[in-house]
């Protein structure tokens, strides 16, 4: 028996309309996995540099018998730029990235190398940790401190870093976070409980609620409708846990937008 076989070709218009739905595929979802993969980035970066605060922090302890937070207090004769020189010496190749101070978070008197943005991406006034300048380490993070603590026995001060460098987005929340040096030589995310926080009091010049020495803590200081800074004041520590403030999924894949 003669078996006879068929080669049946596709035609022009199969091909285009079939190279049309793949192109129609690929505009729905290659943002998304562009997005994934950036805040992949973002987080790898996160805990690296988390990490290697504690063991500058840890370091620091060791070689100096009291933790930065004592050492801050006990040396308040120190400027806030030399207390920031003294725990950068214990990173690798740290540079001073922008020598200007200014008075407060709104001073525009003072040209920063770039700005950093509030976590909805609106406002770009600098945030609490304006009284050092910025320095920068061999990986390119970018370091800037807040006021040393008033006595000793409670956690402080806040180290703001960019974990990326000038590189974007400059967002609090996404490459922009607050740590707190703690009274037992760690360094924790704004936000986390530990036995030396400070209790809630005042305001800040924007309003915002904040305690001695800045810390915050609380769902309301990592929140895109907030319309001041503080909406990403406790976001390291939702960044920390992966979950969204809400705890309605994580915080990498489905809390930044």
């Amino acid at each position: 028996m003669k078996i006879t076989h068929l080669n049946k070709a596709f035609t022009m218009a199969e091909v285009l309309i079939t190279i049309g739905i793949i192109g129609v595929v690929a505009a729905m979802t290659l943002p998304t996995v562009m997005n994934k993969t950036k805040h992949r980035e973002l987080q790898t970066a996160f805990k690296k540099t988390y990490s290697e605060l504690n063991q500058a922090s840890q370091l620091f302890m060791v070689k100096e018998g009291m933790s930065f937070s004592e050492y801050s207090v006990l040396n308040r004769s120190l400027t806030h730029p030399e207390l920031m020189k003294k725990f950068m010496g214990y990173f690798k190749g740290v540079s001073n990235y922008n020598k200007g101070l200014w008075n407060n978070q709104d001073d525009d008197t003072i040209v920063r190398p770039y700005k950093i943005k509030s976590l909805n991406g609106k406002k770009t006034t600098e945030g609490i940790c304006d009284v050092t300048g910025r320095y920068a380490d061999i990986a390119g993070r970018v370091y800037s401190l807040n006021d040393a603590p008033l006595t000793t026995g409670v956690n402080g001060p806040i180290i703001c870093v960019d974990t990326n460098g000038q590189k974007g987005p400059n967002r609090y929340g996404y490459d922009y976070f607050l740590f707190v040096f703690t009274t037992d030589g760690y360094v924790i995310p704004m936000g986390q409980n530990h036995k030396n926080n400070t209790s809630s009091i005042g305001e800040d010049s924007n309003g915002s609620s904040l305690a001695k020495n800045g810390f915050v803590t609380g769902e309301e200081y990592c929140n895109y409708t907030e319309s001041t800074l503080k909406g990403g004041y406790s976001c390291a520590y939702y960044a920390m846990q992966d979950k969204r403030p809400d705890e309605k999924g994580d915080y990498w894949n489905d809390f930044l937008d």
